[in-house]
């Protein structure tokens, strides 16, 4: 998924925030409110709260109506102005409500993101993190940010890493909040995993990446990214596996031509019929998944075709004779398990009456 077109979980409800019902207050000030309240123009409803607010910095109806003007700065895209009240909101606003601060904070968060302003992302994510330590949007947002842009030097990239993940933990701690459906509430869970099994990737902690991509891999198999990423990640596990078969089928050749006992030959039998049951179902596993990411397509194509193409052959006898139409399988297998789109209730036009 392209970075810039994320939205965040809860996001939307933020963004749905109407106006608060008017309440009456000194005459001036109710009218050019009520006034808010009648227009129907977006482009003018935003130029009278933006003057509202300049004339009543201390109304009773904020910070209600500056996150009505957020939306609408959300709404046509207007990035840096978000971030411009915001930051006079910070100032101004000091002692307004705890959710409303949050809110407020987490669209000033996305608006820097949008902006690619790294530093007003991570003021604003710890502002709206004060305010509320469960804000799920933050903590998603900010643990997939990282981990989809993870460092080049190791030393920091492992100390991102440790940012990302605890963000991604506290988020799995946080309950389910209350107009949130089973069926989002599903999505978010999964996506948990998939930020998890990216973060662990780029820690190079392969058993656990491994085990975090199958889990997001049950929800979202249609993700080629995510296929090829678990498919790395076993295939970086198998080479491991690869590696200790050949040391101990070494060890066992040696202790055959010293004619060891036995018990010892049987320790070597048993550990290497092991071993290759554990290199098969880790090759099996990853040419699965890059036959997966190759039926989905996408620019890590090459990189899938390097990894598989060997991996195919050990398993055919040296040929390549049925990648093709295997991988032609794998896009029919995906497609069946697209969800189906509802069909719409029939009407008298469609039945003919």
């Amino acid at each position: 998924m392209h970075l810039k077109k994320l939205i965040s979980f809860g996001l939307a409800t933020i963004l749905s925030l109407a106006i608060a019902a008017p309440t009456f207050a000194q005459s001036g000030e109710n009218k050019d409110w009520q006034a808010i309240q009648d227009e129907r123009d977006q482009r003018k409803q935003k130029s009278l709260i933006e003057d509202f607010i300049g004339k009543y910095s201390n109304s009773q109806h904020r910070p209600e109506v500056d996150l009505t003007l957020m939306t609408l700065y959300y709404g046509n895209k207007d990035w840096a102005q978000m971030v411009k009240h915001a930051d006079s909101f910070v100032l101004s606003q000091g002692t307004a409500d705890a959710k409303s601060k949050s809110n407020l904070y987490t669209l000033a968060m996305e608006a820097s993101r949008q902006l690619g302003n790294q530093k007003k992302v991570d003021e604003y994510a710890d502002r709206a993190l004060t305010a509320d330590p469960n804000n799920l949007s933050v903590l998603m947002t900010m643990s997939r940010t990282i981990a989809e842009n993870p460092p080049a030097d190791a030393a920091a990239r492992n100390t991102a890493m440790d940012k990302a993940l605890g963000y991604v933990q506290r988020a799995q701690k946080v309950a389910k909040p209350d107009k949130t459906t089973d069926t989002e509430w599903q999505g978010t869970q999964s996506r948990m995993h998939g930020v998890l099994g990216l973060v662990y990737f780029n820690k190079s902690q392969w058993p656990e990446a491994g085990t975090e991509f199958a889990e997001y891999l049950k929800a979202n198999p249609s993700d080629g990214l995510g296929q090829y990423r678990y498919g790395a990640t076993v295939y970086t596990q198998l080479q491991t596996t690869l590696a200790t078969l050949q040391q101990v089928n070494t060890e066992a050749r040696q202790a055959q031509a010293a004619q060891a006992d036995e018990i010892k030959m049987n320790y070597y039998a048993e550990k290497l019929v092991s071993l290759n049951t554990e290199f098969e179902t880790r090759r099996d596993i990853t040419i699965d998944a890059m036959a997966k990411a190759l039926a989905v397509g996408g620019p890590f194509a090459t990189q899938a075709r390097t990894i598989i193409e060997p991996l195919y052959k050990q398993k055919n006898k040296d040929s390549l004779e049925g990648l093709d139409p295997f991988i032609l399988a794998k896009k029919a297998e995906l497609a069946a398990l697209a969800p189906v789109a509802p069909v719409a209730a029939p009407t008298a036009r469609t039945t003919g009456r």
